[in-house]
C-alpha cells in the first residue's frame, strides 16, 4: 500500500469514528430529551389534576361561606342556641300519649336499657361455668 492510501484510510477511519461517536451522542441526547418531555408532561397532568381538585374545593368553600353569611343560616344557628328574635315564639311539639306508648312498644332501641342484677363478671362466670358464682370473702 502506498503511504498516501494509508493516510487516506486512517483519515477516513478517523472521520467515520467521529461521525459514529457524534451520532451515538446525538441519539443519547434525543433519548434523554424524550424521557424528560414524558416526565414533564406526566408531572403537568398531575399538577393540573391537583389544580382542578383545589378549584372544586375552593368553589365548595365559597358556597359554604355564602350560606354561612346568609340570614337563614344565622337564624337557624340562633334557634339551635336557643336565641329568638323578639317577634318569634318558640314552638314546642308535644307528642300525644298514644304515640309515645306506640314508640315504646315498637322500638326497643328507644327504651331505657334495663340494668343487670349481677355485675358483668358474674354474668360471664354464669355463662361459662354455670350459676355457681364464687363468693367474695372479706
Amino acid at each position: 500500500m502506498a503511504p498516501d492510501q494509508r493516510v487516506h484510510n486512517s483519515l477516513s477511519h478517523f472521520v467515520t469514528l467521529i461521525l459514529v461517536t457524534a451520532l451515538i451522542l446525538s441519539l443519547i441526547h434525543f433519548a434523554r430529551t424524550a424521557i424528560d418531555n414524558y416526565r414533564l408532561r406526566h408531572r403537568a397532568q398531575v399538577l393540573q389534576a391537583l389544580i382542578e381538585a383545589e378549584e372544586a374545593e375552593y368553589e365548595r368553600l365559597m358556597a359554604r361561606k355564602a350560606y354561612v353569611a346568609s340570614p337563614e343560616y344565622q337564624a337557624k344557628l340562633a334557634h339551635e342556641l336557643g336565641l329568638y328574635a323578639p317577634n318569634e315564639r318558640r314552638l314546642l311539639v308535644v307528642a300525644p300519649p298514644e304515640l309515645l306508648a306506640e314508640q315504646e312498644d315498637s322500638s326497643p332501641i328507644l327504651r331505657p336499657a334495663e340494668l343487670p342484677q349481677k355485675p358483668y363478671w358474674q354474668q360471664w362466670w354464669d355463662l361459662f361455668f354455670g350459676d355457681d358464682a364464687p363468693t367474695a370473702s372479706p
